[in-house]
């Protein structure tokens, strides 16, 4: 998997900052995680991460979240 790959893969896609900030204040309402928008460097959209080194699953797929330790 590229760079590219592993940074996009699965994530929703914001077009704007605002946008990806609603989502966020939704999840954490749902009593989801406290996730941050930032902007993605690869596609030019929004997406929403953990704080660097707080991430344990990413994206979701058709069998669920996966484990960040079996992508790298």
């Amino acid at each position: 998997m590229t760079e590219e790959q592993i940074a996009c893969w699965g994530k929703a896609r914001y077009l704007q900052r605002r946008y990806a900030k609603h989502a966020s204040s939704r999840i954490r309402r749902t009593g989801g995680p406290n996730l941050r928008p930032y902007a993605c460097h690869f596609c030019g959209s929004w997406h929403l991460g953990h704080r660097p080194g707080h991430a344990t699953y990413l994206r979701r797929t058709h069998n669920g979240p996966v484990p960040l330790k079996e992508l790298l």
